[in-house]
């Protein structure tokens, strides 16, 4: 082969190589690594917390206390049950420690009655302590279902006008609920048509004074009939002859059967 038919490329220097690149690794920022220390503190709180809870559950029997002091210390005189239902309550910031009670329909009221959890380092004989709530039987609150918080159950939600409830209730004591509810919705719709029967009878009250007041306001006339002296006349409509000679124009007390006679100005 002849040595003229060679390429260039031939005679080049060979490559260098170059080295390979050593990736960097990427540090964590501080916000990062203080949120991520953040979470995972929080987390651990809240699984010591369920730990705990878990370890000492409450041996009271809630449903009971709650029944005694309803009956005992919290119904009014005169106050009937209608309907009673076991529902808790779940605060977010202990959601594992629960609120348990009753809600209960009376003739008066709806009333929420929870016995709240004993505190984890206090002593096992100490007195229970209530929340209590009550909510009048009226257009302002309304009962509706719904879930607690999470979702995790259903629950019995009341909404009034600066405030929302939302009381959990135990699978087996729903039907219970339910049925709650749906006597709470008749007794607003029913509350609703009193409410708008109450506004029609206080227009029509308010109307009639108006009429009454546009009427007191006009004029009065009565017609001379035989046997009317001028006193007598002055005397029925409370006021005096000279009145009457006055408004009418009367030169003396002589009236004429027939005559109308101002006996009341306009107001």
């Amino acid at each position: 082969m002849d040595s003229s038919a060679r390429t260039d490329s031939e005679f080049d220097p060979p490559a260098r190589s170059r080295p390979p690149r050593i990736k960097k690794k990427r540090r964590i920022q501080p916000p990062t690594m203080y949120a991520i220390v953040f979470i995972a503190l929080v987390t651990l709180a809240i699984l010591a917390q369920f730990a705990v809870h878990m370890a000492r559950t409450d041996p009271r029997d809630t449903r009971a206390i709650a029944e005694r002091e309803l009956q005992v210390n919290t119904l009014l005189p005169g106050e009937k049950v209608f309907r009673e239902v076991s529902v808790f309550k779940r605060p977010a910031i202990s959601y594992f420690r629960a609120t348990r009670g009753l809600l209960v329909l009376t003739n008066k009221r709806l009333l929420y009655l929870g016995l709240e959890p004993r505190d984890l380092l206090a002593a096992p004989d100490l007195p229970p302590t209530f929340e209590e709530r009550d909510f009048s039987l009226d257009t302002t609150v309304h009962v509706s279902s719904g879930r607690t918080f999470f979702g995790l159950a259903k629950a019995v939600v009341i909404k009034t006008p600066t405030e929302e409830l939302r009381l959990g209730v135990p699978s087996g004591a729903w039907p219970r609920a339910d049925i709650l509810i749906i006597a709470m919705d008749a007794r607003h719709d029913k509350a609703v048509a009193n409410a708008a029967q109450q506004r029609q009878f206080l227009a029509k009250a308010e109307a009639e004074r108006k009429a009454a007041e546009v009427e007191r306001r006009k004029a009065k006339y009565y017609t001379v009939r035989r046997g009317d002296a001028l006193g007598s006349i002055a005397t029925i409509w409370n006021t005096t002859p000279d009145k009457l000679r006055n408004w009418n124009h009367l030169p003396d007390n002589r009236i004429r059967v027939g005559e109308v006679l101002l006996v009341k100005p306009a107001i």
